[in-house]
């Protein structure tokens, strides 16, 4: 069974170790919030989470076609958070992909946003540019 062990590290830091690899990823909530600001937040890296889970999932689909997206990359831009129910309500993403014909560019626009475990599980408006380069 895979798992992760996060530990609070002090000044609301947090470390969290994938005990497969040993990677460790630290987050702060921000200076605002009386984090240290240093890392990324949990919320940042949950975007940053739509943004791979997303990627992954259009290059799988591309790969289908014999087309390798290697170089695409997504942007996560702005975070609307709404403090009043402490939830996310909009994450904003721009991927850029080189190398798609127009054919294939509306399925994996559909693979980004239905075929994606975080972006199903997410709530709030997920707000996807495609960049085709």
């Amino acid at each position: 069974m895979e798992k992760s062990i996060v530990k609070s590290v002090g000044k609301y830091r947090m470390e969290a170790t994938y005990e497969k690899s040993g990677q460790t990823l630290s987050t702060d909530p921000g200076k605002e919030s009386g984090g240290l600001g240093e890392y990324a937040t949990p919320v940042d890296i949950m975007a940053q989470s739509l943004a791979a889970c997303s990627l992954t999932t259009i290059s799988m689909r591309a790969a289908r076609e014999n087309i390798d997206l290697t170089g695409a990359y997504a942007v996560v831009g702005e975070i609307v958070e709404d403090p009043a129910t402490m939830t996310v309500t909009k994450i904003n993403i721009e991927f850029h992909v080189k190398g798609v014909d127009e054919s294939l560019r509306k399925k994996l626009e559909t693979f980004a946003h239905k075929g994606c475990y975080v972006g199903n599980t997410l709530t709030c408006e997920k707000n996807f540019t495609f960049v085709w380069e």
